[in-house]
């Protein structure tokens, strides 16, 4: 069972506080992403512990992501939904790699809305993973050393993907949501597309000097995408939900990275174990996790909520389910 343990707060000028759509854990400090952010991630030095189990966070730094290849159009959001840190100083920061269409607005007429409902836009900024040398230590950075990725035209030219990059997230369009990182591997969650069977890709990057040499691996989550996937021993934690905008039931599961797809001449077990219902409150939306805690009976985590103050950040913690059963 997923149970609340405490609460986070966070202090300081939090950017687009009712829009932080990921987080993860860099020792004492937080690093958080806003899908309305435009370029900028924020690192928070953890403040103190309450007796309530409150624990305090507060704004240490903002970090300025550019794209030195493009005009600086201040329109144009990076959509950050996901990041992973390796190595200890190693932060990588996922845009969605989608398409967007203009949602219908209340205040204009039928036809400007109708109108609205035909366009479909491509922002080039989101198709970007930034790699960032934080040190964990200090919260700093060293910005000799940022790295972009650019993986979009592999995500076109697959032979599965490819079908799905023109089509608007939301709408079972290629959708990133998650990223999880080893090493030099990543391992990048989709929320969308869902395939027949509801297999949900996972493309597992080596080496990123060469992303190009990969692999789709697949996870069966029961009809929901990838809203966030996070590295924990022999495997990761994901968060599944809807691919679509409707209300649905947000759950966790733990997958120990093999491919979901059987096969007679299939060696390796696929452990794919859900986790439990997780909490929202006010029906918000899951958006981030990451993992402040595991031991060898259980994870202590954060999830984040998209819509609400701050992301409503709150502690839980969950008995490892193999755990329970060799008692």
């Amino acid at each position: 069972m997923i149970t609340k343990v405490g609460n986070i707060k966070f202090e300081g000028n939090v950017h687009e506080d009712k829009d932080i759509s990921a987080i993860v854990s860099l020792g004492k400090f937080l690093a958080i992403g806003s899908d309305e952010s435009k370029r900028k991630i924020q690192i928070l030095e953890k403040e103190k512990e309450q007796k309530n189990q409150e624990i305090v966070y507060k704004v240490k730094e903002d970090l300025e992501i550019k794209l030195p290849h493009l005009c600086e159009d201040t329109k144009q959001e990076i959509d950050i939904e996901g990041m992973s840190i390796s190595d200890e100083n190693t932060l990588f920061v996922i845009g969605s790699h989608s398409l967007k269409r203009l949602k219908v607005k209340d205040d204009k007429t039928y036809c400007q809305n109708r109108e609205r409902m035909t366009k479909v836009i491509s922002e080039d900024r989101r198709n970007t993973i930034f790699r960032l040398k934080v040190d964990c230590k200090t919260g700093e950075e060293n910005k000799k050393k940022r790295k972009i990725i650019r993986i979009k035209e592999i995500i076109e030219n697959d032979s599965i993907l490819g079908i799905f990059t023109k089509i608007p997230s939301k709408e079972n369009g290629v959708d990133i949501e998650g990223i999880a990182s080893e090493g030099d591997t990543l391992y990048i969650g989709f929320r969308g597309p869902v395939l027949r069977e509801n297999y949900v890709p996972v493309m597992v990057i080596e080496d990123i000097e060469d992303a190009s040499d990969y692999e789709l691996r697949f996870v069966n989550l029961r009809g929901n995408g990838i809203r966030a996937i996070t590295k924990v021993k022999n495997g990761f934690l994901i968060i599944a939900g809807p691919v679509g905008d409707g209300f649905g039931a947000y759950e966790l599961y733990f997958w120990n990275g093999v491919d979901c797809i059987p096969g007679t001449d299939k060696v390796e077990k696929v452990a794919l174990i859900p986790l439990g219902e997780i909490p929202t409150p006010d029906n918000a939306k899951a958006e981030g996790i990451t993992v402040i805690e595991e031991t060898n009976d259980d994870y202590k985590f954060i999830i984040i909520y998209d819509s609400l103050k701050n992301g409503q950040p709150t502690l839980f913690q969950l008995k490892k389910p193999w755990q329970e059963e060799k008692k």
